[in-house]
């Protein structure tokens, strides 16, 4: 692949998860994602020969990798995993508070098509079990047993994704800034 063919597949891939972002799988067309892009339409089934479901596998997996980056860069940063947690939180707050996209919410897109499009949905649980995994990593390498570090990696990501979805929704951080500071209640042994 030539430069600017690997160019307009990252672009592709990049404007369909601000779609996503912004409206969702089922209101995101390939004709809006090739305009606001600036892909030719022959470049996007060049590059993505199955369509928007293809486009749309993609748009999570990068999220999923921009996430996992941002995780990793955290837990690097900060050995205390519920410090880690709470760093991730303020980070995510910090995005929101200046417009910035939080990656494709995933718990929006898994909601919208894992009942009618199982190609979706496993990309979506890749990227909750990608995460996971991370969290549960953190957590065994402060103590925590392997079932007990499973255990929480699932309820953080769920209060994580939750929280998201709530601060879009209300159009407000507070559920951002409420679930960090309720973290440490929820590690007390």
């Amino acid at each position: 692949m030539m430069p600017n063919q690997n160019l307009t597949r990252k672009t592709l891939i990049e404007t369909t998860a601000k779609l996503l972002s912004n409206q969702g799988y089922n209101a995101t067309g390939l004709n809006q994602i090739t305009q606001l892009s600036g892909a030719p339409k022959g470049s996007l089934y060049y590059h993505f020969p199955e369509g928007k479901e293809q486009l749309a596998c993609e748009a999570i997996q990068y999220t999923q990798n921009m996430a996992r980056m941002k995780l990793q860069d955290v837990f690097q940063s900060v050995s205390d995993p519920i410090e880690a947690v709470q760093s991730m939180f303020a980070l995510l707050t910090e995005q929101f508070e200046h417009g910035e996209a939080l990656g494709v919410p995933i718990g929006i897109i898994a909601h919208e098509t894992a009942k009618c499009n199982e190609t979706i949905r496993q990309a979506c649980s890749s990227a909750y079990e990608c995460w996971g995994s991370e969290f549960q990593k953190k957590f065994a390498s402060a103590g925590y047993s392997s079932e007990e570090a499973r255990e929480l990696s699932v309820m953080i990501n769920a209060i994580i994704e939750g929280s998201v979805i709530m601060s879009l929704t209300q159009k407000s951080s507070d559920p951002l800034r409420i679930a960090s500071e309720m973290v440490p209640r929820l590690f007390r042994k």
